[in-house]
């Protein structure tokens, strides 16, 4: 009962970030330019950060929706399968290349490296556990065949 209901929570949390994600798409110039009253950006800073943004926000996308996939699938008791194998193995990848993404915006605007060391982290972190779930799925479906 716990675990529905933290998933039930989680993925309509997951929800949320899409919606915030997509609001923060459309409504970034007045982000930046509210921003840029505390503290001053260089024409450069706000075109790395615009370009970065925009080439992490489909990728970023995608990830949300494997997640909601995954969330979707413990819901239905569908734990260890491979298709959430899979979706998590994406969203591994789409850290990964977030991390990437970010990496040549730091030089036009330094505190972004605190995104691309997250983001590089989470894709070890995710490494980690798409083995681990992968391992269990293995172990799943060799108990399925044993009688």
């Amino acid at each position: 009962m716990k675990t529905q209901l933290a998933a039930k929570l989680t993925l309509w949390a997951n929800r949320l970030v899409f919606v915030l994600l997509i609001a923060v798409a459309v409504l970034l110039q007045v982000i930046l330019n509210w921003y840029s009253s505390f503290r001053y950006l260089e024409p450069i800073e706000r075109a790395g950060i615009t370009a970065g943004f925009y080439c992490c926000v489909p990728v970023a996308v995608l990830a949300l929706w494997d997640l909601e996939k995954i969330l979707r699938n413990l819901l239905r008791q569908q734990v260890f399968v491979r298709k959430n194998v899979q979706y998590l193995s994406r969203v591994r990848w789409c850290c990964g290349i977030i991390s990437l993404i970010c990496i040549p915006v730091t030089v036009c605007y330094l505190p972004l490296i605190f995104v691309t060391v997250i983001m590089a982290f989470l894709c070890l972190a995710l490494s980690v556990v798409v083995c681990a779930m992968d391992a269990a799925v293995t172990i799943r479906e060799e108990n399925d065949l044993t009688i």
